[in-house]
């Protein structure tokens, strides 16, 4: 009796531990259950903030605009500054809004008043004169609107304030030209089919041309004509000099356009071949017009540089308000020949051209 009493109180006993344990596991999982729950649901509150935050984005930054003003599109340098110009800017994703004055100069300055009205964010302009670039100057200025130049050099020429000024020093282009014509054909007479005087680049060529002539004194100038820079003068030029009487042996044509003016008086007084003709330029024109034999050499000056570095001051002050670390820069310029045709810098845009400059994103 006494040993099943005692086997009942054990059984008895093993039964309540069982119980207590198995009421204990329940609480332990329910409380797991609970705070996995409050974790989902923790996690599914961050995923919605985290959806939220996504949505909720910043307004798109805005597109630059430069405004660009050429002189004349028709215009072989001019226009292949502008497509430099406009080819960088595609690379950065900014607009350029071109207005054409076709030879103009009224048009071209009010075109600058649509440019400000318009509130681009910066402006270049093609000039030929220290006096006419006072003007726009002026007008950028009043109108808080950053401007810079090219073509015309304006170092202690002009008053205000702008940004950036690029063009080749024609005084060099002068000079270099003219130490070609003196190692080359030493002694013999000179006609120089000049551009236009009044606007300041005759004048610095003149300045180049005669510290050659003064320095290596093989050379002068004969006989000078003015024209229009443009192929029908420099032809009705050449062909009144050859109808007077007067002898030349060689032709300095201040473009490439006014050198074919030139070739076309010689071949019509059956004199083509007979004189060498130097120029400067270096575009796709003169590069085919020493292919052809039409001229000797040019002083080959890369628009393209031009158009590039006119871009890029733009570009970094407008997006780090970095200003250039020269005010001015003069691309470099050489003479060429039919025989180093690769040493002239193309005029046609592209990226290696860009690197030529050292790229678009510091100086």
């Amino acid at each position: 009796m006494k040993k099943t009493l005692a086997k009942a109180i054990v059984l008895f006993v093993v039964i309540a531990l069982l119980a207590v344990l198995g009421v204990s596991g329940c609480k332990t999982t329910t409380t797991e259950t609970t705070a996995a729950a409050s974790e989902t649901s923790t996690t599914a509150a961050e995923t919605t903030t985290t959806a939220a935050e996504t949505t909720t984005t910043t307004a798109p930054a805005k597109k630059l605009v430069f405004g660009n003003l050429p002189v004349a599109l028709s215009d072989e340098w001019n226009g292949y500054s502008v497509e430099n110009f406009k080819y960088a800017a595609a690379k950065k994703g900014v607009e350029v809004q071109v207005l054409d004055s076709a030879w103009d100069s009224n048009k071209q300055l009010s075109n600058l008043e649509d440019l400000i009205t318009k509130k681009v964010d910066q402006i270049s302009v093609f000039v030929y004169t220290p006096e006419e670039a006072q003007k726009f100057l002026t007008k950028a200025n009043d109108a808080k609107i950053p401007i810079s130049f090219e073509n015309t050099k304006l170092v202690d020429k002009v008053q205000g304030d702008y940004l950036f000024n690029v063009a080749f020093e024609y005084a060099q282009t002068g000079y270099l030209a003219f130490k070609y014509i003196s190692e080359t054909y030493p002694g013999k007479k000179v006609f120089y089919a000049r551009g236009l005087p009044g606007m300041g680049i005759v004048e610095e060529y003149m300045v180049g041309i005669e510290k050659a002539i003064k320095e290596f004194g093989k050379v002068k100038v004969d006989i000078q004509r003015d024209t229009n820079w443009d192929t029908k003068t420099a032809q009705d030029a050449t062909t009144d000099v050859i109808a007077s009487g007067q002898k030349f042996d060689v032709i300095f044509a201040n473009n490439e356009s006014m050198a074919v003016g030139c070739y076309n008086a010689l071949k019509d007084a059956g004199l083509a071949g007979k004189i060498p003709i130097v120029t400067t330029g270096g575009g796709p024109t003169g590069i085919k017009l020493l292919q052809d034999g039409i001229v000797q050499a040019t002083v080959a000056a890369p628009v393209s540089l031009q158009g590039l570095y006119l871009f890029k001051a733009m570009y970094l002050y407008a997006t780090q308000g970095i200003t250039p670390p020269q005010k001015f820069i003069a691309p470099d310029q050489s003479v060429v020949t039919v025989k180093d045709l690769d040493k002239i810098t193309p005029w046609q845009p592209s990226d290696a051209l860009i690197d030529m400059i050292g790229g678009l994103d510091k100086w």
